[in-house]
């Protein structure tokens, strides 16, 4: 009977322990865009299900991704009077790891990913289907007559949002985010740190914005 538990104990571990990785990384992602208050608080926040990068739905995130590999290469010298940015940017390029997951991220990055809502319940988020997706944005007309019909469907939401699967090395995270409304935009790497045992939000580096 001990063999048989311990037996059905290592069988389930594995399930365990992805699906607390999964509810760490979906609490992650509720973190970050909680910071965003422009985003539109908690009133809804407007997600695409599938980022299909260089496929169908195309967004062009593994180009941010190489861009941040290659700012990451350059020298970064201490400033004499850092701001919060620049302290995490330079704890960033003195730490080898955070390039090795950025190469995770990028790999990663070169498949299709699909955000599920389990978000925590106290986030507030719709997930945008990929037919909807296409419904709204995949045929012609102008950016105000696209973007109309998307505000009519999601009249609480301010913007879209993409988010890439987040890489961790059980110490360190990061993902990518994507920002759209009308001709504006940004995307930007998104970092965390485990601090007294949670995940927690260390900063963003940004890799372009149109405004």
């Amino acid at each position: 009977m001990r063999k048989v538990i311990i037996g059905l104990l290592l069988f389930l571990a594995p399930a365990w322990l992805f699906a607390q990785t999964e509810q760490e990384n979906y609490g992650m992602y509720a973190q970050y865009l909680l910071t965003k208050a422009d985003l539109g608080g908690k009133a809804n926040f407007v997600i695409r299900e599938s980022t299909d990068y260089g496929r169908r739905f195309y967004t062009g995130i593994p180009l941010g991704v190489k861009a941040m590999r290659r700012w990451y290469k350059q020298p970064h010298s201490p400033v004499p009077r850092p701001t919060a940015y620049d302290s995490l940017m330079h704890k960033i390029k003195n730490d080898t790891t955070w390039n090795g997951l950025m190469l995770k991220l990028e790999e990663k990055m070169s498949r299709r990913f699909v955000i599920a809502n389990k978000f925590p319940p106290s986030f507030n988020a719709t997930i945008i289907s990929d037919d909807d997706y296409n419904k709204i944005f995949g045929g012609n007309g102008s950016a105000k007559k696209v973007w109309g019909k998307f505000q009519k469907k999601y009249p609480t939401a301010n913007c879209l949002v993409d988010l890439s699967a987040v890489v961790s090395d059980g110490k360190r995270a990061l993902f990518y985010f994507v920002r759209k409304w009308y001709a504006h935009g940004d995307t930007s790497v998104i970092f965390f740190e485990i601090e007294n045992g949670k995940w927690t939000y260390l900063g963003t580096h940004q890799i372009w914005i149109i405004n």
